[in-house]
Parts: structure tokens; sequence; C-alpha cells
């Protein structure tokens, strides 16, 4: 009798008049949420069904859309969005990892149909999933289903993870998920911002830049040694420091990031503390700190490293010796540089032209460099090769980067698989 008034209900029209259907008790309400409910069928209408519960006083009300279906207690079904309640799990990866360097993850999957046991494997090897209870979540990916969030350990090399969930009507598996575990290289990186010049014009963005390259690469895995208007003295202990833990110490890769006032002196450059004001080159030439040392402290000993060294400039700047310090003025720049091997050496411009300090928080270079990085499984060449597209565009051809580099292994920084 109720599934045939239910029927009625609604397939009849606004203008049908409405009596309300009075059921008996336990009857069993299934959500779409695939949540399921024993309660006492009062009312049916074609928009709304009214329920009472076990030890509820007054009148629930639920819209049809959210009910599959409704089994009354003399076995009658009613369905209004089908979906099969009792059939074995099913089970849906909500994780989507193929690498990692770290020895555990975490993996979260979703699994409907009313699992009682949930076990995975990793490796061929069984284990319990620690959970307290199955219950339904409303999550986006997983609604009406269980949410599965489990730590796994991984051994070096390929890993085969897959969960197994049963119930009543049979186990099921999930597609296996094939996670590939290298443990984490050891990476430095040495990065200054010089902003703050007690000679000469003082620059907008170089602190800026330095501070997000360092964040940045603190999450690309990198031990970073950071120094902000840094003078002559803090710049070379910092350099010091920097070439003392490269050269005693095994890094999958050394990185040196500078920003600030660089100056072309005879073919050979020169990056400028904060607090020396030079009144010749020959002063420069002491004072300030060489490109090439610094070059030099990141060059391996041993023929046979594998370390990859990248040397950053964003300080393309006219000689401040002859003109105002300005990062965007003149027309001198830097000069090129020779990369050792296993070593690229990136100008934010090329050699002889100027680099723009940028309107925004950060310079053009660098601003297109945090967003190369994001981008994961980058080749590092790659890398470089987006920045100086984006940077021409953006600058209307007035400012092109350039590299130098003779690598001898591919290196990718933000590595996901």
């Amino acid at each position: 009798m109720k599934q045939i008034f239910t029927l009625f209900a609604l397939t009849c029209s606004a203008l049908c008049h409405w009596e309300p259907a009075v059921a008996d008790a336990a009857d069993t309400l299934y959500l779409r949420t695939r949540e399921k409910k024993v309660v006492e069928i009062k009312e049916v209408y074609p928009d709304q069904v009214k329920y009472k519960t076990a030890n509820g006083k007054g009148l629930l009300t639920i819209p049809v859309g959210d009910i599959a279906e409704i089994v009354y207690n003399n076995g009658i079904k009613d369905v209004f969005n089908a979906f099969h309640a009792a059939g074995k799990p099913e089970i849906k990866w909500l994780s989507n990892i193929s690498y990692s360097d770290k020895p555990e993850i975490r993996l979260s999957a979703c699994v409907v149909n009313e699992p009682e046991k949930i076990q995975i494997e990793v490796n061929g090897v069984p284990a319990q999933v620690t959970t307290r209870s199955f219950k339904t979540v409303k999550e986006e990916g997983c609604s009406g289903g269980v949410r599965i969030s489990q730590q796994i350990a991984l051994k070096e090399g390929k890993n085969s993870i897959r969960l197994i969930a049963s119930n009543k009507s049979g186990a099921a598996h999930s597609e296996s998920l094939s996670i590939l575990y290298e443990k984490a290289k050891k990476r430095i990186a040495l990065v200054i911002g010089n902003s703050k010049y007690q000679s000469g014009s003082k620059l907008q963005n170089p602190e800026n830049d330095a501070k997000a390259i360092s964040q940045k690469l603190t999450g690309l895995g990198f031990t970073v040694i950071e120094r902000i208007d840094a003078n002559q003295g803090d710049l070379r202990a910092a350099v010091a420091q920097f070439g003392s833990s490269v050269q005693s110490q095994d890094f999958e890769v050394a990185l040196f990031y500078y920003a600030g006032h660089g100056i072309q002196v005879a073919g050979k450059n020169y990056l400028m503390p904060v607090d020396i004001s030079p009144q010749s080159e020959m002063e420069l030439k002491v004072l300030a700190v060489s490109a090439d040392e610094i070059l030099d402290q990141m060059s391996a000993t041993d023929e046979n490293s594998q370390r990859t060294n990248i040397m950053i400039l964003d300080a393309c700047r006219d000689n401040p010796l002859s003109r105002t310090w300005t990062r965007s003025s003149g027309t001198k720049g830097l000069a090129s540089m020779s990369a050792p091997p296993g070593t690229l050496i990136t100008f934010s411009t090329k050699p002889g032209s100027t680099a723009l300090d940028g309107d925004g928080k950060n310079s053009p270079y660098t601003s297109e460099l945090l967003k190369a990085l994001d981008v994961p499984d980058l080749r590092l060449e790659d890398i470089f090769r987006t920045v100086r597209v984006r940077v021409m565009e953006l600058t209307n051809r007035q400012q092109i980067p350039m590299e130098n580099s003779l690598l001898t292994r591919e290196l990718i920084l933000n590595r996901t698989r």
C-alpha cells in the first residue's frame, strides 16, 4: 500500500490534494550519502518525506532529492535515487602520489558500501588500517563513503600499495599505487639580498627577492644560509661558510643566489656589500666580492663528484662608479662567465645589459623564477628557459635572461614522481 501511495504522490501534479500517508514502524531509510536510518515513515509527499525516529517525539522532514530508497517493514521498496546499498565495497584512491623522498607518507582513499573490515597491503604485506570506526563522511570526492587516511612506511625503491575492503557481500581491492621512494639528498644554498646601500641609491626589491627565494628553496629541501643587506665582513664570512660546507659534505646541489648591485670591471664581475664606497676600480677589486671566487668555492675538487652547482645573479646593474646606483639604468651590466663542469650560471639579463628592479614586490626575473620553481617535475634547464620566455614577454624584450651551462646530469628540483 505504501508503495502505491508513494508512486502516486511522485507522479501527481501540484493540483492534487494531498492526504498524509501513515506508515508502520521499523522502516529503513537509505540516503544518497549512503547513510542508513531505521525509522518510522509517517508521510510521503512529492518533494519530501516525513518520518519519526525510534526515540523521537516529533516528525523530521527530508527532501526526496536526498533519499536513495526506502525499504518498508513489509519488504516493499521505493527507489528514489538508486544506488547499490548492499553491494561489496568500492574503493577509490584520493591520493595521487608516485614519488617520495621521505620514508613515510600519508595516503587517503574513499570506500563506499559500508565496509566491515579494511586492510592495506604494502609490497604484499597486509596490515590492519588503524581507525576507531568507519563513519560516513560528506567530503567532496567521498560523499557518502568512508574516508581512510593511513600513514605508510616505504622501502627504498619501488613500492606497491593497495587497499582491501570487505563486507557481507564480499571483498574488493583498490588499484595498486606504485610509489618510488628515494632518500632525500642534501642541498645547500647561499642567498644574498642587498638593498640598503650606504653609498649610492638604495634598491627596492633585493631584500624581498632574497627572502622569497630562501623560503622557496627551504620548501625544496635546501639548507639555506641567508644574508640580507650584508656588509663586507658579513658577505665574506657567509661565502666562506658556504664554501666550507660545500667542500666538506656530500651535497646533491649547491646553489648561490644574489640580488643587489653587481659591477663588471675589466671583464670580471663583482658583488657589492652595502657598506663599501670604492673610489676607483682598483679599490673595488679589493673591497667587493668576486663572483669568480664564489664559483671557485662551489667547484668540485673530486673529479667524480655528482654535485650540481647553480649560480643565479639577479644583479646586472650599471657601474655605480660612473653613474647613479639604480637597478635599471645604464647599459654596461655584468660580463659573461664560463661555467665549469657540472655548473649552471644564470643571469637575469644578457651580458652588457641591465636588469629591471620592477615595480612590484619582486624583480621581474625573481618573480618568474619563483613561479617556475613551483612547477612539479620540471628539469633545471627548463626552469630557466621558462623564466627567460616570461621575462622577455613582461619587459617587451628589454630584459633577456641567459644562462651559461656545462651540466653533466639531469636535475629536477621539485620532484613529485
